[in-house]
């Protein structure tokens, strides 16, 4: 271990050693907790149901906990997390992929509110495209999910629940400032009617960034109207837009001085949901465009700017029936809680570079979690689903899954499931050259995966611990490599296996500190290669410190989140990434409910740059610092 991170883990223990300190010396002056942690999930399932009785690994962040990073994007939430890698490109508008227990970017399936958010030429998201503004909630669910998801789910799958409209009438402004001349400008309103509620927020977001044409201009905007149909039904209507304008710097070794890009995404989405004594239903539809605007004049051969666009249309919807019965008998006591559903996209691309292609997938699944009566400690969860694209036929997924209390407190899981990942257009049909190629031929990536972990969840809601092991064998893997004359084109030869083990733990050390530790082990191998694909150990620490001061009680609220990779692949140094966030709330007038809210960052607290991918640093230490108005 380097001396810098022996230094640094030293300075985390000092700090963790003097928070337990003044933990014990605060134990006993406020009886209430000022934090919360989610009990209930959807994502695992799809229906809701507590954490401790899931069958799969999952995780839920919540908003305060979305606020307290003073994240710009999705990416910088959820980089603590264990058994997640973040691999970023450094500069400001650089992609940010995301990785869950030695995935492929291409393997994660990302939902905004239900709507899959996946590029269908590229198979990933940059997280740098979904801002921390319009995010509620967040839900991962780590290892293979196909059986419920379908394609793009093979490592894992993402659930964005966006915000929606809380209070009465409330408008919110805000300004921040920072280094490389970062500004910030934000406004939000929202309004409950008796029937419709409205939400609308909106950013104007400019970065010069830390390196030569690194700068980032974006516009962001999202709008939604809720109405409550009756006492169990519910619709919303959303609109999301974005606008980003960047340089693209290139690697270290081969700048790229006049790259731009600029990409523009419109999505709407429309999701109804009712729920009854003993049945939910829900269904979503949506549409989604995507224009990629790139231009490099200083290339070599420049013919002029390439211009892609994708479409993406869907409709999804999820049926479950609890204490389902199989028979004409009352159902009541049946103890089978019955989901099924299924799914239509259609993804249409018109490109400059790979041409007009269509690709439809429908699909349909079933799941049974059978459980003898409400006080039994064992649950059997089986399912299926098969997917049918017109481009490469059907895949069958299943999945089967335990779940049994062991205490109260505690409960066992286990499951074995099948997943897969579907080719992407530039899989399929990138332009034939000299030198590159696609390949109409590949078929779909394929994995099974087992898995058995053990739960703690305490009866007072104030600590979460979790021990997970897990195999995933994966096989027809694409990769891009260079063909019998030359060329390079992906082909299913490759195939992989993951071994891992995940330790979580989230305390509450008192009423105003929540600590929080993860360690990832990931043994990731070529088998053909027998090479390491993944950094092997991944320590997440994380101290949140809140309080109310004041006569008004306002909320203050201390944070340090980071985390240290080592083991990486071909030598790479280790590296660490912390920061450091503080925010206070002030109260101008309680009786109408107006207050402030000051904030300061520190992103990359100790000034690290690694090179997460190679020949693009991290960016070094930078500062925000803004202000916020609620009125």
């Amino acid at each position: 271990m380097s001396r810098k991170i022996y230094v640094t883990l030293m300075i985390l223990i000092g700090i963790m050693s003097l928070f337990k300190s003044v933990s014990q010396i605060w134990a006993a002056q406020q009886e209430e907790s000022i934090f919360t942690m989610e009990e209930i999930v959807v994502i695992a399932s799809k229906y809701p149901e507590q954490v401790l009785d899931s069958i799969a690994s999952v995780e839920v962040i919540s908003r305060e906990e979305i606020e307290a990073s003073q994240s710009e994007n999705l990416a910088g939430i959820i980089a603590n997390v264990g058994g997640l890698e973040v691999v970023d490109y450094g500069y400001s508008g650089g992609i940010k992929s995301i990785s869950i227990r030695g995935s492929s970017p291409e393997q994660v399936l990302i939902l905004i509110d239900g709507q899959v958010a996946n590029d269908p030429q590229t198979g990933k998201i940059d997280l740098g495209l979904i801002p921390a503004d319009i995010i509620e909630k967040i839900e991962i669910y780590r290892g293979p999910a196909s059986a419920l998801y379908g394609s793009n789910a093979l490592g894992g799958v993402i659930n964005i629940f966006t915000r929606q409209c809380e209070e009465d009438q409330l408008v919110t402004t805000g300004i921040d400032i920072g280094s490389y001349k970062t500004r910030k400008y934000a406004v939000s309103y929202q309004s409950k009617g008796e029937d419709i509620s409205t939400y609308l927020t909106g950013q104007y977001y400019k970065t010069d960034g830390d390196r030569e044409n690194s700068q980032l201009d974006k516009i962001v905007f999202m709008g939604k109207l809720s109405n409550e149909l009756d006492e169990q039904t519910d619709l919303n209507i959303s609109l999301r837009f974005h606008d980003y304008n960047q340089g693209l710097p290139g690697a270290t070794d081969y700048p790229s001085p006049e790259a731009i890009q600029k990409d523009r995404n419109i999505g709407l989405n429309l999701n109804w949901q009712t729920k009854e004594e003993d049945r939910d239903l829900k269904a979503v539809a949506w549409f989604s465009f995507h224009r990629v605007f790139f231009d490099n004049p200083g290339m070599f051969g420049h013919t002029g700017p390439s211009i892609h666009k994708t479409y993406n249309t869907g409709f999804s919807f999820d049926s479950t029936h609890y204490n389902f019965s199989f028979d004409d008998k009352d159902d009541s006591d049946s103890g089978h809680t019955l989901t099924w559903g299924g799914e239509v996209i259609s993804n249409i691309i018109d490109s400059a570079d790979i041409g007009n292609h269509q690709a439809i997938n429908g699909a349909v699944f079933i799941q049974d979690s059978w459980q003898a009566d409400e006080d039994d400690d064992f649950k059997l969860t089986a399912g299926i689903r098969y997917d049918y694209n017109q481009l490469f036929g059907g895949q069958f997924n299943p999945r089967v899954g335990l779940n049994y209390r062991l205490e109260d407190e505690v409960s066992f899981h286990a499951s074995v499931s099948r997943a897969y990942r579907a080719p992407t257009f530039d899989d399929l049909y990138w332009p034939e050259d000299a030198y590159t190629g696609g390949n109409p031929d590949v078929i779909p990536e394929t994995a099974w995966a087992y898995e058995a972990g053990i739960r703690y969840f305490n009866d007072e809601g104030d600590m979460q611990a979790e021990l997970n092991l897990f195999r995933k064998n994966a096989s027809q893997l694409i990769n891009w490599a260079l063909d019998e004359v030359g060329v390079w084109r992906p082909s299913n030869i490759g195939s992989a296996m993951v071994d891992g083990v995940e330790v979580l733990l989230k305390k509450e050390l008192n009423e105003h500190i929540l600590g929080n530790v993860s360690y990832t082990y990931l043994d990731a191998k070529d088998l053909d290669t027998d090479t390491q694909l993944k950094p092997k150990h991944k320590i997440g620490v994380g101290l949140h410190y809140s309080d109310q001061v004041g006569d008004n009680d306002d909320n203050l609220m201390i944070v340090l989140d980071g985390y240290i990779v080592t083991g990486r692949p071909d030598n790479l140094e280790p590296y660490y990434l912390f920061d450091a966030n503080l925010s206070q709330d002030l109260t101008i007038d309680e009786e109408d409910n107006q207050k402030i809210t000051l904030q300061f960052s520190i992103k990359n607290l100790f000034n690290q740059q690694p090179e997460l991918v190679s020949g693009y640093p991290v960016q070094g230490r930078t500062f925000l610092a803004g202000i916020s108005t609620e009125f």
